[in-house]
């Protein structure tokens, strides 16, 4: 999710396209194991379905966001730990590799604008 926003994480959706992972879990150990939503990765932060009943949990920070920040973006209770880790930032060989082989146009930037001098 490029943009994590009270419009993109809501509360209730109105339509299900999916089977998605409560229902999945429902339906048995056949069904859950092709819906594994390991992570997700927004402009603000990383969390995973790890929560409460599966709920939707704060992993970590992204660098100069607070969690104050995310649960403000989070169109549903978002209740994150009482201690939340900063995201790590990329290694250089980390870098190199998104901006060389996987995205050598920096395609990215359309979606999450960087300024120049942090690319």
């Amino acid at each position: 999710m490029p943009r994590h926003s009270p419009r993109v994480f809501v509360e209730q959706v109105d339509v299900v396209s999916g089977v998605g992972p409560r229902r999945a879990r429902a339906a048995g150990a056949a069904a859950a194991r092709f819906n594994d939503i390991h992570r997700v990765v927004t402009n603000l932060a990383v969390l995973d379905l790890g929560g409460p009943d599966g709920t939707m949990r704060l992993r970590s920070v992204h660098p100069g966001v607070t969690v104050d920040d995310v649960v403000a973006a989070t169109g549903f209770g978002l209740a994150p730990p009482d201690e939340v880790p900063t995201t790590r930032e990329p290694t250089f060989e980390e870098l190199v590799l998104i901006r060389d082989l996987l995205d050598p146009k920096g395609l990215r930037f359309r979606e999450v604008p960087v300024p120049e001098d942090a690319r």
